[in-house]
């Protein structure tokens, strides 16, 4: 669960305020907005990449501006809008760089950690995709295994920076679905920025919407009414 109190986000001067809001675990959401209306300044906020200007930020009770590092990686996933891949870099080892926060000293997986890398990737169907270098799969194929890494991180939010902004029709449906297991199966609250207004209207998403440096959740809408919101109509 993300609580935000009297929260003031931006840079020299508030982009976005978010004056009393609950975001609850088993629920995927779709942050949406125009584009600079705020929406990748919002999830680097929450993961402290941005400092807050006022407020605070409370994740399962517990105040994200006194939390050390380690701390809030064994709390926040945060899953860039694409992965590239890297040269020489297999499926397997970007996987268990979601250990990482875990992991002893000298950065050594245990055995437990393995086998739940492995769990993780046959959860999400990439199990026959383990041996192979991060830079021979799709695109689609390269942000079901971020993904993955994001969730073999094992925090209970899962933050996706427009992550089918790169992907065709069908892959965006298979992520939407994987996001949408992954909160109830896992109990996490998700939130992902996208401009998809229909796919998520389809798969009956509830939004958080950005208008007028403010932060609103709705629901229910259809996309006239939506894009009406966004723009300031409604």
């Amino acid at each position: 669960m993300i609580h935000f109190k009297q929260t003031e986000i931006g840079y020299k001067s508030p982009l976005i305020n978010v004056a009393d809001l609950t975001l609850e675990a088993g629920k995927v959401y779709a942050l949406v907005g125009r584009n600079g209306s705020g929406k990748s300044t919002f999830l680097r906020s929450i993961t402290g990449q941005n400092p807050l200007i006022s407020g605070d930020i409370n994740i399962n009770s517990v105040s994200f501006k006194k939390a050390n590092a380690i701390e809030k990686s064994k709390t926040i996933a945060f899953v860039e809008s694409k992965f590239d891949g890297i040269a020489f870099l297999s499926v397997a080892d970007y996987l268990a760089l979601g250990r990482a926060p875990y992991t002893n000293a000298l950065g050594r997986l245990s055995q437990g950690d393995w086998d739940f890398v492995r769990q993780v990737a046959n959860e999400i169907g990439i199990e026959a995709f383990m041996q192979k270098d991060t830079l021979s799969l799709s695109d689609g194929e390269r942000q079901l295994c971020a993904i993955a890494r994001a969730i073999v991180q094992e925090t209970p939010v899962l933050l996706l920076d427009e992550p089918s902004a790169f992907l065709d029709y069908a892959n965006k449906q298979i992520l939407v679905d994987k996001l949408l297991q992954i909160a109830n199966e896992k109990q996490k609250c998700i939130v992902f920025s996208t401009h998809d207004l229909d796919l998520c209207i389809e798969n009956k998403l509830e939004f958080l919407a950005l208008k007028n440096n403010t932060l609103t959740k709705v629901n229910g809408l259809n996309k006239l009414e939506l894009i009406g919101l966004l723009e300031g109509n409604l």
